[in-house]
């Protein structure tokens, strides 16, 4: 379905349950307790906030990719003995090892050629060596021919039963476990009476935030007075803030043409005299309609003047140094998260990024057999890895290998809601296995204007009638927005 919104055309994503959630909104009437989830050391440090990350290693980036294979191995082993309870003597192998006995091996999925894309015929299994440090991982050829199904991709932490050949350079395999398994969907059980404030309702909207060719912010303008109107909980606002590929910028001359840049000379003009008293006027013209709801803001790798990979410390610590504490503190009203970021929104668990996670898994090479929707099979990997960027070599390249834990999720729990806009489909919201990932477009296309994110979760009306339970996609909805 189609409203006019005053401007803006929502198009209706996900309705399951949309009764029972505009019945439980609670309309941003009293603010929704928020707890950032992971370990803070990961994104922050030294004085200033942020983390020295340019003293990474080769060697040091590979220790701590096959540290945490190694962490995963006793769950790996055990869904594979899940799916075959006969296996409860089974022998872990090495990988290269030759053996005729049948027995498990864990290990990385690696592509046979540096240059070419992952197929069936070129998977390799790769596993540190049990014999000491210092030497470089062993291979070994995968033949998967004996395997029902296959989900594989680089980087994919696997774990194959089979026997290796006489001379131990192909392991014939049987069955591969693709991952962790994820929670098949349940009934989520109920967590408060009705009016309570675990319900959520939140808006997402990703950069960039003005068209490519210019440093007119006004579709952010219009997208946070439209969202601000219908006083949310939350409003989370997706980096880039100042995108690296608009024209403006790359020319280096952001004030050289244009009404909308007068007096701007410089990239830390643009942060002091357009983006920051933009965002100031936004807050206060919230904070008068609705006092609580809270405005958080998430970097991204294309934001100019950020330099750190990910994960990334908090917008504020990363511009601090450039912009001075003086601009910095004239967005009191915002709170700054890391790149990603994992919430907990009232009951609901959400990860959160700024970059496209989807892309790069289905960029690499998703071998599938049999064939299913791609889009779907890789946001199921997603969960499966516990891991919002788990493709090696790492995509985007821009990862902090000793912090990399970030990019997990926390505890090994799969998120109820995981939100990042994405190059793949159209913005929108997909149920995968009990969790729900939604895109919510970006504010602002190269050429034209796009789209932001309204999710409702109706978390009081869980319990249905006679003490039921309901699913999550039943009191989720997710609305799109497109800006006109």
């Amino acid at each position: 379905r189609e409203e006019d919104d005053g401007g803006a055309a929502a198009a209706s994503a996900a309705t399951r349950g949309e009764t029972a959630v505009e019945e439980a909104s609670a309309q941003g009437a009293v603010p929704l307790a928020v707890e950032v989830l992971g370990d803070p050391k990961l994104w922050m440090g030294g004085p200033s906030g942020t983390y020295l990350w340019m003293d990474e290693a080769l060697e040091d980036r590979a220790a701590e990719r096959n540290a945490r294979l190694l962490r995963w191995q006793r769950g790996l082993v055990e869904a594979m003995r899940a799916r075959h309870p006969d296996l409860e003597d089974v022998v872990i192998g090495a990988v290269g090892a030759a053996t005729q006995a049948e027995v498990v091996l864990c290990g990385r999925i690696v592509c046979e050629s540096l240059e070419g894309k992952l197929n069936e015929r070129s998977l390799l299994l790769e596993a540190p060596r049990a014999d000491g440090d210092g030497l470089p991982p062993a291979r070994i050829r995968l033949n998967t021919a004996g395997c029902k199904s296959i989900v594989a991709f680089p980087g994919q932490l696997v774990c194959v039963l089979g026997r290796a050949g006489t001379a131990g350079s192909v392991f014939h395999a049987r069955d591969l476990v693709s991952g962790l398994p994820t929670a098949s969907p349940s009934p989520v059980p109920p967590s408060a009476p009705a009016g309570d404030d675990s319900d959520l309702h939140m808006f997402v909207m990703a950069g960039p935030f003005c068209l490519r060719d210019g440093l007119d912010y006004s579709p952010l303008e219009r997208a946070f007075e439209l969202a601000a109107a219908a006083r949310p909980h939350v409003i989370v606002l997706l980096g880039p803030l100042l995108d690296a590929s608009n024209q403006r910028v790359a020319s280096g001359e952001p004030g050289q043409t244009g009404e909308e840049a007068e007096g701007i000379e410089t990239l830390e003009d643009i942060y002091t005299e357009v983006i920051i008293p933009l965002l100031q006027r936004s807050v206060a013209s919230l904070r008068r309609r609705s006092a609580h709801t809270q405005v958080f803001v998430v970097p991204s790798l294309e934001d100019v003047l950020c330099f750190h990979p990910l994960p990334q410390p908090p917008l504020d610590a990363m511009l601090r140094p450039t912009l001075g504490d003086q601009a910095v503190e004239q967005l009191r009203g915002v709170r700054f998260l890391p790149n990603p970021a994992h919430l907990r929104l009232g009951g609901v668990t959400v990860s959160l990024t700024s970059a496209d996670a989807l892309s790069p898994l289905l960029r690499s090479g998703l071998v599938l057999r049999p064939e299913e929707r791609r889009l779907e099979a890789g946001l199921r990997a997603l969960l499966q890895q516990r891991c919002l960027f788990p493709a090696a070599p790492r995509d985007p390249p821009q990862v902090a290998e000793r912090r990399a834990a970030a990019l997990d999720f926390p505890d090994g729990q799969v998120p109820e809601l995981c939100i990042f806009p994405s190059q793949v489909g159209s913005p929108c919201a997909t149920h995968i296995d009990g969790s729900a990932f939604v895109n919510p477009g970006s504010v602002c296309r190269p050429a034209a204007l796009g789209s932001f994110a309204e999710i409702r979760v109706a978390s009081s009306q869980r319990a249905g009638a006679e003490g039921t339970a309901k699913l999550l996609q039943d009191v989720l909805r997710v609305d799109i927005h497109k800006l006109s």
